[in-house]
């Protein structure tokens, strides 16, 4: 998997630097706010999540094909994590990191501003639990293919974005948190999920074209 992100990464600043014209590619980094789902019936009484905000960093590229249109593709990678509270005292963060391939369509509305739609593969690259006080574990699958649609603008070399990442399927839960017995707590299982998450964010970032 780290050789691929390499390769698409130098395949990215290759084709910018060989590219004349319309084609340009620079870099990128912004704020996550990833959605906290809700408890399962067992969890509902035992844990709860609190979002914090995590954060992206990675390339970008943006092919102006007409007037009105571009493809703006990027090569992503995300931090996310979560504040973990449990009725059993204390607590800890979950954390997910995963890389993000999105390829968009572009539509120049007004003067710098532009609407964003397409493709995302999202690859989950590490995910865990830190300062687990209280025993929880934290385990997480990755979705392959989701979609989003944001909104843009750019002002000379530099860009702004705010989008919204969500996945096609219906159920979209990807996240679980898992408790093991705490001796002075509710005796639950280790693979009872405590909580489900619905893998979706909300991305705020600031590019810069070379």
């Amino acid at each position: 998997m780290k050789k691929l992100i390499l390769v698409l990464a130098a395949m990215m600043i290759c084709f910018g630097a060989e590219a004349k014209g319309p084609l340009k590619w620079g870099v990128k980094a912004g704020l996550n706010y990833h959605t906290v789902g809700e408890p399962t019936s067992l969890g509902r009484d035992i844990i709860k999540a609190t979002d914090r905000v995590g954060w992206h960093a990675g390339l970008q590229a943006s092919w102006q094909i007409s007037r009105v249109f571009s493809i703006d593709p990027e090569l992503i990678y995300s931090r996310n994590s979560y504040n973990l509270t449990t009725e059993m005292g204390g607590g800890g963060v979950a954390y997910l990191n995963t890389v993000d391939i999105p390829v968009m369509l572009g539509v120049n509305v007004i003067g710098p501003l532009k609407v964003q739609a397409g493709l995302n593969i999202n690859v989950l690259t590490d995910s865990g639990a830190k300062g687990e006080q209280s025993g929880f574990r934290f385990t997480a699958s990755s979705q392959a293919l989701g979609y989003l649609l944001g909104v843009g603008a750019d002002f000379g070399r530099f860009n702004v974005s705010l989008r919204y990442n969500g996945f096609f399927e219906k159920n979209e839960s990807s996240v679980s948190f898992n408790a093991l017995q705490n001796s002075d707590g509710p005796n639950v299982s280790t693979t009872d999920p405590l909580m489900t998450m619905r893998v979706s964010t909300w991305q705020l970032g600031v590019g810069f074209y070379f």
